[in-house]
């Protein structure tokens, strides 16, 4: 695993391929008069290796935006591509890998399971993929955060 650099940010070689890239992203609940658009022909792109922050008010997007990019909603129209797959194209085993692997973002209201420890609240999603934890990279992150 990559050592992180000052900011905490994995040293990572910048790929200039975005890590995830949504085009003409629209979302639309409901039909006619009572339809409600999300979002509206919505382009963004993520940077391989930069986090991200999304902010605005309440009911503009936020959400709806970040459950598309992870296949957790479908879109109305446009394009997701993580990785350089097409999330519409993916079955459910693909979008279970995709969320699994690729994808991670931290929800406005955390979800911890009170049943776990701290620790593996943090490691869950590797024991659930049956992956390693590399201890020294977790100690850089538990210190970095307290």
């Amino acid at each position: 695993m990559p050592e992180p650099d000052d900011r905490g940010a994995a040293n990572t070689p910048r790929s200039p391929e975005p890590a995830a890239r949504a085009t003409g992203l629209t979302k639309r609940y409901g039909e006619g008069d009572t339809a409600v658009v999300a979002l509206d022909a919505v382009d963004v792109e993520f940077g391989r290796g930069e986090f991200t922050a999304i902010m605005g008010p309440s009911g503009s997007g936020k959400s709806t935006l970040m459950h598309c990019m992870a296949g957790l909603d479908t879109v109305t129209s446009g394009t997701v591509v993580v990785d350089g797959e097409d999330v519409a194209r993916l079955g459910q085993r693909g979008l279970t890998r995709l969320r699994r692997e690729r994808v991670g973002f931290v929800f406005q209201a955390f979800n911890l399971i009170p049943t776990l420890t701290a620790e593996e609240n943090i490691t869950l999603p590797l024991d659930i993929a049956r992956r390693p934890v590399d201890r020294d990279w977790f100690d850089t992150v538990v210190d970095a955060v307290g």
